[in-house]
């Protein structure tokens, strides 16, 4: 595929180009509140949750913050990563591509 091709099909590039749109046009609603909160109450109390795909950590990542959990987070956009460290600098977030772990 072509640079050119892949500007406008990779995911990961078209969240890194739009990565400040992105973040002021997301709703900051927590829509996946009721299922975030059937997942919480099976997770230990204060634990650890990985967040992959956790874009600019709102509304997701905060909403388990808020909760008592801490976050890993990890997003292939940099941009979308550097908006978390600004955040929640108190958090681990990770550059990375969720389809290549193991």
């Amino acid at each position: 595929m072509s640079a050119r091709a892949r500007r406008y099909t990779d995911p990961i590039d078209i969240y890194e180009r739009h990565a400040r749109d992105y973040d002021r046009d997301r709703d900051r609603a927590v829509r996946e509140k009721a299922w975030l909160d059937r997942f919480l109450a099976l997770a230990r109390p204060r634990g650890v949750v990985l967040d992959l795909g956790c874009g600019m950590g709102e509304p997701i990542a905060r909403y388990l913050r808020e909760a008592g959990f801490a976050v890993i987070g990890v997003d292939s956009s940099p941009a979308l990563i550097e908006m978390c460290r600004t955040r929640f600098p108190d958090g681990e977030w990770i550059v990375g591509d969720m389809r290549e772990l193991s």
